[in-house]
């Protein structure tokens, strides 16, 4: 459910039409169109397609995709750990950046590192000031957990691949 709930602005974060996705996925485009709004609820195969889809993107560029990975980890993967507010803020700064990355304006990289800088601003701003030291500490504790949060999901692929 959260993964249809976000799934336009996900898309928009990529950089892929409704069209590139839904080929990406096995579906239609119009599919993809229907799940976003709504008409059509998401199945458990087109979830598991997507996240593949999006967890392959995340690994082949890694750089570029530093607001997608935080975006799945607040938005879908664990919303429980994140207050109203910093979702909130998170979903309205994606909302602002992503239009340039679909037409082709700015790219993905230049997005990201934008990004960075402005959604630790935003929780810093959303953060305890005894917190705040710790939020910019080594790069952010957000893009922290998310690479962490990767790398486990790739260790345990590979581990179970291997069996």
């Amino acid at each position: 459910m959260r993964m249809q709930e976000n799934l336009l602005l996900i898309r928009r974060t990529v950089g892929w039409s409704a069209s590139k996705f839904a080929e990406k996925i096995g579906v239609t485009r119009q599919t993809i169109n229907n799940i976003e709004s709504g008409r059509n609820k998401l199945n458990k195969t087109q979830y598991i397609a997507m996240r593949s889809v999006l967890d392959a993107e995340i690994k082949s560029f890694p750089d570029d995709t530093k607001m997608l990975q935080i975006l799945l980890e607040v938005l879908v993967d664990n919303p429980q750990n994140y207050s109203e507010e910093v979702r909130e803020t998170i979903i309205e700064k994606a909302n602002i950046m992503t239009p340039g990355i679909l037409v082709g304006s700015v790219s993905r990289e230049t997005v990201s590192k934008e990004w960075m800088n402005t959604v630790v601003s935003g929780i810093l701003a959303l953060t305890a000031p005894g917190l705040a030291c710790g939020v910019f500490s080594a790069g952010g504790w957000l893009l922290k957990l998310v690479n962490r949060k990767i790398e486990n999901k790739t260790a345990d692929k590979e581990s179970s691949d291997n069996k």
